[in-house]
């Protein structure tokens, strides 16, 4: 037990990079191509291309899978709530939530006929609510379970004279995240500005306890808010599209493969 905790924070403070063994005994490989992953608290995987979504258990097993052709490509998959799923397709302007096995949880949300209708971005928020990212507006504004708008960020574009185009919205411990190519802005659940972070380039992130983390290039870095750091550590297995850090392991993504590593040897 004292071992397996030493690992994880190990893990967490991204000082133990330094060989694959470190990483500690490989639990499970999923040989399965997609674009993009995503896992939920449990440990779930959730692996996704254009029009499908593939769920395995935190054991590798495959559990269900979902078919988007109706809806069309899907941008972004939200697993916050494990059994609310948030899917996003962009093209349409649609948001459709799945339950735990992958299937429809209610009907889907038509954000142009609610009256938003340039939306690039969505996630979950606390209940059943959801933050969406006008692109026009240039801010995130948060719908309450009506889905009617109760709040919004300011105007970025105009803060701070640079058009921002996101590349994920993440609500974390009352906070929303905002990451584009040249930062990433942070705000209160009320919408209320609270910092930018000066980080490029950032296209997938995960918030774990007060560090943000995220791969840059072949490295897999850390941004501590409590002190504005940012800490870098080569990763030591190499074509890593992302990577994230659960309770039940460390899991490592690539366009081929995922691999699964456990907190002890």
């Amino acid at each position: 037990m004292k071992k397996t905790l030493l690992l994880f924070l190990c893990f967490l403070s991204l000082s133990c990079f330094s060989s694959e063994e470190t990483l500690g005994r490989k639990l499970f490989e999923i040989n399965h191509k997609a674009d993009f992953f995503t896992t939920d608290q449990l440990g779930n995987i959730f692996l996704w291309n254009h029009n499908f979504i593939w769920m395995y258990s935190n054991k590798g097993d495959s559990l269900s899978a979902f078919n988007s052709r109706k809806y069309g490509a899907i941008s972004h998959v939200d697993a916050t709530n494990p059994y609310e799923i948030l899917v996003f397709f962009s093209d349409y302007n649609l948001i459709l939530f799945l339950d735990n096995y992958l299937s429809d949880n209610g009907k889907e949300i038509d954000l142009q006929e609610l009256g938003f209708d340039q939306i690039s971005n969505a996630c979950k928020s606390r209940g059943n609510n959801i933050w969406i990212y006008d692109v026009i507006q240039q801010r995130a504004l948060h719908l309450n379970d009506n889905y009617k708008k109760d709040k919004e960020t300011l105007n970025l574009s105009q803060w701070f004279n640079e058009r921002v185009t996101p590349n994920q919205l993440l609500e974390f411990n009352n906070q929303l995240f905002i990451s584009s190519d040249h930062a990433l802005f942070v705000f209160d659940h009320f919408g209320t500005f609270k910092r930018k972070i000066p980080v490029e380039n950032i296209k997938e992130f995960q918030v774990v306890n007060e560090e943000i983390r995220y791969m840059k290039g072949e490295q897999y870095c850390s941004y501590i808010q409590k002190n504005f750091s940012e800490s870098c550590k080569n990763f030591p297995i190499s074509n890593a599209k992302s990577v994230r850090l659960e309770k039940t392991g460390l899991y490592v993504f690539s366009a081929k493969k995922l691999s699964v590593f456990s907190a002890n040897n």
